[in-house]
């Protein structure tokens, strides 16, 4: 006979949740919400300083989800650095302190960690960002956790909230980069610039302070890609997007990565992610202007589309339709990209 200890048990694991069956976004909002005190949900926490906001994030990459066979310590290094400082971008601060900490296994070669740390160290260098330290311990396998610290006036800091209908949408660059770079290393077609083109991702300080001074809005950088962060958002405040497809700048690897996969060139732009370029709001009767100065400080933006208060949608040239694709998010199915997963 089975004891009433074994059946409760039974009943209790039938009723458990995976992390698989969550995904990130849900797991941070139950989790956060067994706390007092609820936070915004921005890229960075905030703390006051006079007319100042202090700036603090932090980030984790591991070798499973975030460095490719091949690449080197030096590459995952400056990968490492330049993500956590993205997330200062994304609200347009200015980086100032970066601390981190490894665990690792006994048997890793101390050359790989000399090989991180100039890379880190060379990101740092390129934004004057002082290393404050960090810690060290002995683990099961690979986990490099990163802390930024950054500074801007409460004025300039962009803040996820301050989203609001009518104000046009916009984004850094071209977008598609990380996406080409992995069908290149999967395919095995220049697996070397595939590597580069995922790994070689640069924090955007410079442009997120620019667009922040000359009236920029709401803004977040793109880690996981458009689709992933308009859900986000419309889940967070219940805000839509209307976005125009032909208007999304393209990296000029897409076409030949859109070839070698089957995957769409929408899928390559919108869904799969890492680019951590800089989506941003603008007020609508800011737009010339706007671009003016974006033109003469030689920073390249597009403008993509709008916010408003209904369901995300996308314009493909002939028509309006839903955006369901949800882009990447940890803990669930990865998007494919055509015949490669």
């Amino acid at each position: 006979m089975i004891g009433w200890r074994k059946i409760n048990q039974i009943t209790f694991n039938a009723e458990v949740l995976k992390l698989k069956d969550i995904g990130e976004r849900r797991i941070i909002d139950r989790l956060m919400s067994m706390h007092s005190k609820q936070v915004p949900k921005d890229d960075c926490a905030l703390i006051e300083d006079g007319e100042d906001y202090l700036l603090l994030s932090t980030d984790v990459i591991t070798p499973l989800t975030h460095a490719p066979k091949g690449a080197s310590p030096e590459q995952i290094g400056s990968f490492f650095a330049n993500i956590n400082l993205s997330d200062i971008a994304g609200m347009a601060g200015e980086p100032i302190g970066f601390m981190s900490a490894y665990s690792a296994s006994p048997d890793t070669d101390i050359e790989f960690f000399e090989g991180l740390e100039t890379g880190v160290s060379k990101v740092l260098d390129q934004y004057e960002v002082e290393h404050l330290g960090g810690d060290m311990k002995e683990g099961a396998s690979l986990t490099l956790t990163g802390i930024a610290v950054g500074r801007q006036k409460k004025e300039y800091t962009r803040k996820r909230g301050d989203i609001k209908p009518g104000q046009l949408l916009g984004v850094t660059n071209r977008l598609g980069r990380s996406a080409s770079g992995y069908v290149f290393y999967k395919t095995g077609y220049k697996k070397d610039l595939g590597i580069n083109l995922m790994m070689g991702v640069q924090a955007r300080i410079r442009e997120a302070d620019i667009i922040s001074r000359h009236g920029g809005k709401f803004m977040m950088d793109l880690s996981d890609g458009i689709f992933s962060s308009v859900a986000q958002m419309k889940n967070d405040y219940g805000i839509g997007f209307k976005i125009v497809e032909d208007s999304v700048q393209q990296d000029r690897n897409v076409d030949k990565a859109s070839e070698l996969s089957g995957a769409s060139v929408r899928d390559l732009l919108f869904s799969f992610g890492g680019d951590y370029e800089i989506l941003f709001t603008i007020e609508n009767e800011n737009y010339g202007d706007f671009l003016e100065n974006m033109e003469s400080n030689n920073v390249d933006v597009s403008i993509i589309g709008q916010v408003w208060e209904e369901n995300n949608i996308i314009f493909d040239g002939e028509r309006w339709e839903a955006i369901t694709g949800l882009g990447y998010e940890h803990f669930t199915e990865k998007p494919t990209l055509g015949r490669i997963k």
